[in-house]
């Protein structure tokens, strides 16, 4: 029988339906798996040796001008907003309102290795692009109100357009409207309960154990309660901290063990899939906050909102959370 969840996080309703993966599929899946990297691309620009080829860089690891990298942070030479410390001025006409398209927009280059992936690095590796996040989230944070949001998209389906190992940072004037609502949420809990929302469902989610993914002394991977899509993963740190950026070593170390494992995991599960994350944290200038936690949100992309989720506003999941942290779980013993 499908069931409705409301998210405690967005107070959204969500369908768990799991009768609908059963349905027959007659026409062509509109979402793929990322085409595998067979070999190196000779016009690559995030490969070394290409970097003039990128805008002038803002981060490196090691942080050293020339030699050998790890990791490079350049600005995105095709920006969805545009390069400026100045504030965004915002003008009405009427019923009309609009702001200059000021902000940031980065790219993380998480690897000189072409073929790399983070499924495939160690933990070290991958602190070391989490390390960039929480560098360049510090340097942004400071520049205007807004949000600063590091996220990832894997495979053609999922976003990406370039199949170096790469990752964005983007730092907005403003606080998207979804952000908002889930900073209201979360204020209006703790006015209510005294206590941060985000703490609490870590702390029950841990007693339960059925949605459990990963653990470990900082964090903890999850499947959430009302999970909009199939096998969607939260990772969320187990004591209070509002911003990413202010995560210290051993947490993004901590960190990046258990999204290493959950993508190595998520592949050897479902294959290659695309798929998203974002890294969530408090808006700009509220980062001592004790109502909110940051979190990445981690969304594979395996199916497509149609009518239904359209009309309604309501996403259906066609796997049960339950189900699909209990699959994560047994595939992790794959990957230690």
């Amino acid at each position: 029988m499908s069931e409705l969840r409301r998210d405690p996080f967005t107070l959204a309703w969500v369908v768990i339906a799991p009768e609908r993966a059963d349905r027959p599929q007659r026409t062509m899946p509109a979402l793929s798996a990322a085409p595998a990297v067979t070999g190196d691309d000779p016009d690559c620009p995030f490969c070394p040796g290409r970097e003039l080829d990128t805008p002038d860089e803002v981060w490196r690891l090691p942080d050293e001008p020339a030699g050998a990298w790890a990791v490079r942070v350049v600005p995105n030479r095709y920006p969805v907003l545009t390069r400026g410390d100045q504030p965004a001025h915002h003008r009405t006409n009427g019923l009309r309102t609009s702001a200059d398209g000021i902000g940031s927009h980065e790219v993380v280059i998480e690897s000189p290795r072409h073929r790399w992936d983070l499924a495939d690095g160690d933990d070290s590796a991958v602190a070391n692009v989490l390390r960039a996040y929480r560098a360049r989230s510090l340097a942004l944070r400071g520049r205007r109100p807004g949000l600063v949001l590091p996220f990832r998209n894997h495979g053609a389906a999922a976003g990406t357009s370039l199949s170096h190992p790469h990752s964005q940072i983007v730092a907005t004037p403003i606080v998207p409207l979804r952000h908002r609502h889930l900073f209201h949420v979360a204020r209006g809990y703790y006015d209510d309960h005294g206590r941060c929302l985000y703490v609490d469902v870590t702390a029950a989610e841990l007693a339960d154990g059925q949605r459990v993914v990963a653990c470990n002394d900082s964090v903890i991977a999850l499947v959430p309660y009302a999970a909009g899509a199939p096998y969607e993963t939260w990772i969320l740190p187990r004591h209070h901290q509002a911003s990413f950026a202010d995560a210290h070593d051993d947490i993004l170390d901590d960190t990046a063990a258990v999204l290493r494992r959950l993508l190595a995991a998520l592949r050897g599960l479902l294959g290659d899939i695309p798929y998203n994350y974002a890294l969530i944290s408090a808006p700009n200038g509220e980062e001592g906050t004790t109502y909110f936690a940051w979190h990445l949100r981690l969304v594979p992309r395996l199916a497509s909102a149609a009518g239904f989720e359209l009309g309604t506003g309501m996403a259906v999941n066609t796997v049960p959370p339950e189900h699909a942290a209990a699959q994560l779980r047994r595939a992790l013993t794959a990957h230690p």
